[in-house]
């Protein structure tokens, strides 16, 4: 597994990596925890090392489970494709009422463009 130092770098990319992904700055992140954004700073560089305290805090302000930042390998593609506001409104689905949920899904199907069902042509159009 490696020694502390190793350790305190792995926290360190993964919260950088989430906190992009999130779409936070190091200073929104640190308002939100109310840390220092120097603080954050030193922990994504792995030259400070986090309490369980801020560990905790830090994986729910990103949504992801405290273990994330012990991984070594990267986030799965899907999830770094969601936007914030994606994330957002998923958790607003799941809390709602399914009644609530229905009428969302009636409301977006209205407002979202016609889903098409052909292929769109690659490449130049023949005459």
């Amino acid at each position: 597994m490696g020694n502390v130092n190793d350790m305190c770098r792995r926290i360190g990319a993964r919260l950088r990596e989430e906190r992009r992904r999130m779409g936070y700055t190091q200073e929104q992140l640190a308002e939100r925890a109310d840390l220092s954004a120097n603080f954050i700073a030193h922990l994504e560089r792995g030259s400070r090392k986090p309490s369980l305290d801020t560990l905790v805090a830090l994986s729910g302000l990103l949504e992801v489970p405290v273990d994330r930042f012990f991984e070594s390998e990267p986030a799965k593609p899907h999830r770094e494709a969601e936007s914030p506001l994606v994330r957002r409104l998923i958790r607003l689905v799941k809390q709602a009422d399914p009644s609530r949920v229905k009428l969302l899904v009636s409301v977006m199907e209205e407002m979202a463009p016609p889903v098409r069902t052909d292929r769109p042509r690659r490449g130049r159009a023949r005459r």
